[in-house]
């Protein structure tokens, strides 16, 4: 409908190096860094905020994708508008959910969007899949009745990524 086309979201194609940019309806262009379950210390952090803030980010949008103990972490330490953006959430919202998050949670951190359908949690690389199309759909919802944007990964299988983009956008 009219109405989901002019909701904020953005969609994402996946490479093997990392999320690359989109450029839809006159926006500026995204560049996004999934940091998937990375750095495995704490202590590495602090390096990694500060070479996304030596960038100059004013001719595009960023996202940064802790993993998901270093969210809090993450937040509010981006200076040029860096935007610290989980990699999943839950649909339900808070509750008996263990494991997952919540967008309420998020927005309570000041957290302005989040991260859906990454390849890995549709079942890429072994992994059984943890979304569908129809999870990601309710997500989606979720997210934007929660006032918030989405960042939707398309997530496709390399196979039909190597076909292009209409037949990506056909899975």
């Amino acid at each position: 409908s009219s109405d989901f086309c002019s909701r904020d979201f953005v969609l994402i194609t996946e490479t093997p190096q990392a999320v690359v940019v989109s450029e839809t309806m006159g926006r500026k262009p995204v560049v996004g860094g999934n940091w998937k379950c990375n750095p495995a210390s704490k202590g590495a952090l602090d390096e990694l905020i500060a070479n996304i803030n030596a960038c100059d980010t004013s001719a595009c949008d960023v996202y940064v994708c802790p993993s998901p103990l270093h969210v809090d972490y993450c937040c509010g330490k981006m200076t040029n508008g860096a935007m610290v953006t989980p990699q999943n959430c839950n649909f339900k919202g808070c509750g008996a959910f263990t494991g997952e998050m919540a967008v309420e949670q998020m927005k309570d951190l000041g957290i302005t969007n989040v991260l859906i359908g990454h390849s890995e949690r549709r079942g890429e690389f072994g992994i059984f899949p943890m979304d569908t199309n129809d999870t990601l759909a309710t997500k989606l919802k979720y997210i934007l009745d929660a006032g918030m944007s989405c960042v939707f990964c398309i997530g496709e299988p390399l196979a039909i990524r190597e076909k292009g983009l209409e037949e990506v956008l056909k899975e």
